[in-house]
């Protein structure tokens, strides 16, 4: 009689994965619906990866806590997989992974500077959202 622990482990891991996709505070977007969510927003976090890299495995579930502590503050979290997304990755350069980018509407992106560690996401993000659009374009920034 074979055992049923490799089937119930999968089963739980499948379960498990289901749950967190349907759970995740980081909103996806697609090329239809990236322009028009940054848009709708004054400040969004773009996380732009590829599920196969190993850098990018490593920062998803930081980036999904700082999602669900930031969404708190009305400072949204996406992401973008470039595996499917590849025209929308392209418009904005991405040739390394995961790429964070700081969106005030989309015409307005810098690279994010912070750490990679959730709570040096949420610091940045928090500094940053003070930081005014004037400042922006005149150059001067918040010692980050």
């Amino acid at each position: 009689m074979r055992s049923l622990t490799p089937y119930l482990l999968s089963l739980t891991a499948a379960f498990a994965t289901y749950t967190h996709a349907k759970d995740s505070n980081a909103v996806s977007l697609t090329q239809e619906t990236f322009y028009d969510f940054i848009s709708e927003h004054d400040l969004v976090l773009a996380n732009f990866y590829a599920p196969w890299c190993r850098y990018s495995k490593a920062l998803a579930p930081k980036f999904e806590k700082a999602a669900t502590q930031l969404k708190k503050e009305n400072i949204p979290l996406v992401k973008v997989d470039c595996t499917r997304e590849e025209k929308l990755c392209s418009d904005f350069e991405i040739d390394a992974f995961p790429t964070l980018k700081v969106f005030r509407g989309p015409e307005s992106h810098e690279p994010y500077d912070g750490g990679r560690r959730t709570d040096s996401i949420i610091s940045y993000m928090r500094i940053i959202s003070y930081i005014t659009d004037e400042a922006i374009s005149t150059g001067a920034r918040a010692d980050l």
